[in-house]
């Protein structure tokens, strides 16, 4: 008995059969953009359209032809909406379905066409032994070599079909990685959470990636670094604390040549390249107008205050704010962060003792501490004997200065805060509230201006200390994780 010869592997011409959930896949594009995919598909050979004529041809028409491509082209042009186009591609050209290159180029174009609809993480790329990568240690990138090396090594375990292609606007290049099980092989689209999108910049040590949770992309993150390395230089990648809904958000902070810190707040000034650049040619006896300059002539503002008193400061609190965000965090911009949380773990001394609800605590006393409030010995140090479990003062020996168990013994007070700003972008609405009042210019931290380049995080110092993540899957662990509290 002969065996039927069934497909084995996931290749690009492996045909996904036509069903409703691959109809509504096409009906998620627009009427342009689907237009746009039929249009390069009749043109393209590994799409392979069928243009011979179909059974209904035969039932009107004795003897019916081939069409042409032309031909098809036209019939298409002419059809009213996307869902008609939908049935057409399924009853005439593609009515044995779509291969995986199809249904990889369908997602690719969702995603240029919709940038927020997926969340992205940053991570560095170091050296294994721990080391920054420097611009000449960086691994030459090849799309083709690094998607057949990230098949070998996931070969036995995943079934993937890689598909890559360049950003049209930024300066990256774009991987679809669709992992499915070893077997059977797919007979429908592949659901959101076993497509795992790459995005590598150009030039730059860092990586995006989206953040799903499943086994499949599980096993897919901890391939990367080893698809990465070659045989005398191994890599690693670790959490740079930065996650964004838009690739244009991350190439502003981690992109080419911005370093860990991205330049941002104040610092934005510096990373602006071109005419608009603060530090020029030497050789330009012109000094190049920056942003900033621009702005307030659109804006309508003068270079001096108004007379009346309400002027004046509105006239400050703009500058305070262009001196702590620069060109940075315009509502217009493109490069918004939609979340920012962080854990508050800051060190307040004691001045005059116990928070008003703690005194009433006496360890293993039931009344009062130092007789306050009630009948007691005055308002003098408690004897020695009696303070087992008693708040410590901040003269006595042995006593830390923070007790992260028992916060009230400590000789400092380390509140657990957690803050969690959200918005379209969040840097640009402080921005706001700073030129408004509402905010101190001059008082806010530098990881409220976008300065340090960190969405998550550990606040101590007010500086953001990153969440420690040692490799990429504890990287997609902090980015992914459900809303709550920032890990710390």
């Amino acid at each position: 008995m002969a065996r039927s010869k069934q497909p084995t592997k996931l290749t690009a011409r492996y045909n996904i059969p036509p069903s409703p959930q691959l109809t509504r896949y096409l009906l998620r594009l627009s009427k342009p953009s689907l237009e746009k995919l039929v249009f390069d598909w009749l043109k393209t050979p590994i799409c392979a359209p069928n243009f011979t004529p179909t059974e209904e041809d035969f039932q009107y028409e004795s003897d019916p032809v081939d069409i042409t491509a032309e031909e098809a082209e036209e019939a298409y042009r002419g059809l009213n909406s996307r869902k008609d186009i939908a049935e057409r591609v399924f009853e005439r050209e593609w009515r044995e379905g779509l291969n995986m290159h199809q249904v990889a180029q369908v997602d690719m174009q969702y995603l240029f066409d919709h940038p927020s609809s997926i969340k992205w993480t940053a991570c560095e790329l170091v050296l294994e032994e721990g080391k920054k990568t420097s611009i000449d240690k960086l691994p030459k990138f090849e799309p083709i070599v690094f998607c057949k090396s990230l098949l070998e090594i996931m070969g036995p375990m995943v079934q993937c079909h890689p598909y890559y292609v360049s950003h049209p606007t930024l300066p990256l290049t774009l991987v679809r990685l669709s992992l499915h099980n070893p077997f059977p092989l797919p007979a429908q689209p592949p659901p959101q959470n076993q497509i795992f999108y790459l995005a590598i910049p150009t030039s730059s040590p860092h990586l995006f990636f989206t953040p799903q949770r499943s086994k499949l992309a599980d096993i897919c993150r901890k391939s990367l670094p080893i698809a990465l390395s070659s045989q005398h230089r191994r890599y690693d990648i670790v959490s740079t604390s930065l996650s964004a809904k838009t690739l244009e958000a991350l190439i502003a902070r981690k992109g080419h040549g911005r370093g860990d810190i991205g330049a941002g707040g104040g610092w934005s000034l510096y990373a602006v390249e071109g005419e608009d650049a603060v530090d020029g040619c030497p050789l330009d006896i012109t000094r190049p107008k920056s942003k900033t300059g621009k702005r307030r002539l659109m804006d309508g503002d003068d270079e001096n205050p108004t007379d009346d008193a309400d002027g004046k400061e509105r006239w400050k609190r703009k500058r305070v704010a262009e001196g702590r965000f620069g060109d940075s965090a315009l509502a217009d911009d493109g490069s918004g962060l939609e979340r920012v949380e962080v854990r508050l773990r800051e060190e307040w001394p004691r001045r005059k003792g116990l928070p008003g609800p703690l005194k009433a605590t006496s360890g293993n006393q039931g009344g009062p501490v130092g007789g306050i409030g009630g009948k007691g010995k005055g308002r003098g140090r408690p004897r020695k004997e009696n303070t087992k479990g008693a708040p410590a003062d901040e003269g006595d020996d042995g006593v830390p200065d923070v007790d992260e168990t028992f916060p009230w013994k400590g000789k400092k007070w380390m509140p657990n805060i957690d803050v969690v700003l959200e918005g379209t972008h969040v840097f640009a609405g402080i921005r706001t509230l700073v030129e408004r009042g509402v905010f101190d210019g001059e008082m806010i931290p530098t990881w409220m201006t976008g300065e340090e380049g960190k969405s998550i995080g550990t606040v101590k110092g007010g500086t953001i200390i990153p969440v420690v993540a040692k490799g990429i899957q504890d990287a997609a662990a902090s980015a992914g994780r459900k809303r709550g509290r920032p890990s710390g």
